[in-house]
């Protein structure tokens, strides 16, 4: 039964007047004094073997996210790469934030990849609206906590002076408020400030080059951040070269990850295709790591001249937890689901040595799995600058 046209104009008010006033200032004391950002700075002199946390998808649990801060500390790493989903916000009405205009569509396709069933909340009229009104105490799109949250739980990096490269998750940016604190807050230390929606950059250290890209939001209607022939597909494919040219080993950091065993979600095919396929492929890369998906995986296939690169998932810092598939994808060698984790990564001149290990919540069931969870190493050929 359609809206009376007095109830709609209810619900549009009622929504243009508290959808903004659930966006809380980013906190100045939350920052970083030396950088004024949510990371310590980089070091000026890293060391020759550089020791990197890496993790995902907090989304706001901070019993999680507190744990496996402390684990990360113990094993005192030089760096941290936060693979996105730092909060959990949602799309009001699964549409895209259009500045307040979204609230005036009287009727919009839902679609989720990976949930079919969302599909058929489309017959609902004013989704964005409704969602923000009705539907917000039941799903809010925009729950605490925020932003701020997550620069709480990471304040013990910044005192231990660790810096962090931050990636943006799905999650992340949903909302144009959401992608101009990200990018406020995240974007690399000593750096400038990035476009809210150009998100993506390059930081050298150590004879490693680490490459953060922005996979969006995989939203209907939503800006892609990745067209083929596009702005960001076309600096990987030249900061890759250059890499190359430098004799610079290079890292890739991306949120949406291209392959995935998972049963909620799988792999992005898009990225798959003009991410890996259409570039990596194309240069020696020596890792590619991703979040997204909420649980451990690795899985390797043949890359550049068919050398095996691991694609390591570790989405396993918040977020409920995602199951493994009747059938893994081809090259997966380990999934483990229903375990908070971080990997570690000991980077040296001969490759790259990893561990995923395994974070006790208090509070939550305990799988007890051997420590750690899984282990690999990537052996790489002698650094030849100037190649």
């Amino acid at each position: 039964m359609p809206l009376r046209p007095a109830c709609a104009a209810a619900l549009l008010l009622l929504a243009a007047a508290c959808g903004p006033m659930s966006h809380a200032a980013v906190r100045p004391d939350l920052l970083d004094p030396a950088t004024g950002r949510g990371s310590a700075p980089l070091p000026v002199a890293p060391p020759e073997r550089l020791r990197v946390a890496v993790y995902g998808d907090s989304q706001g649990n901070s019993p999680v996210h507190d744990a496996v801060i402390a684990g990360i500390l113990a094993q005192k790493p030089d760096l941290v790469l936060f693979a996105g989903d730092a909060i959990d916000h949602l799309p009001a009405g699964h549409m895209p934030d259009w500045g307040g205009w979204q609230y005036l569509v009287p009727l919009w396709p839902q679609y989720v990849r990976g949930y079919a069933w969302v599909s058929l909340f489309s017959i609902i009229p004013f989704p964005a609206a409704i969602h923000e009104t009705l539907l917000g105490a039941v799903a809010p799109p925009r729950p605490l906590p925020d932003l701020n949250g997550w620069l709480s739980e990471t304040a013990p990096l910044r005192a231990a002076g660790v810096p962090v490269l931050a990636a943006r998750g799905n999650h992340d940016t949903y909302h144009q408020v959401d992608r101009e604190q990200f990018a406020k807050v995240l974007s690399p230390p000593g750096g400038p400030e990035l476009p809210a929606d150009q998100f993506w950059y390059e930081v050298d250290l150590g004879g490693w080059r680490f490459l953060v890209l922005d996979t969006g939001d995989d939203l209907l209607g939503d800006t892609d951040p990745m067209p083929k022939g596009g702005p960001q597909l076309t600096w990987l494919e030249e900061r890759l070269s250059d890499a190359d040219r430098r004799g610079l080993r290079s890292i890739v950091l991306l949120h949406m990850p291209p392959f995935s065993s998972g049963k909620e979600e799988g792999g992005v095919p898009w990225v798959k295709r003009l991410v890996v396929e259409q570039i990596l492929d194309r240069h020696p890369v020596a890792l590619v790591l991703s979040g997204h998906i909420h649980a451990y995986e690795r899985i390797v296939r043949p890359g550049f001249q068919g050398r095996p690169v691991d694609f390591v998932v570790s989405g396993g810092s918040g977020g409920r937890f995602f199951h493994e598939a009747d059938k893994r994808v081809a090259g997966s060698a380990v999934f483990v689901e229903g375990v908070r984790n971080f990997v570690l990564l000991d980077l040296g001149p001969e490759g790259v040595s990893g561990r995923a290990i395994p974070v006790r919540v208090p509070g939550e069931a305990w799988k007890d799995p051997l420590s750690p969870i899984d282990s690999f190493r990537v052996e790489l050929p002698a650094s030849r600058p100037g190649r």
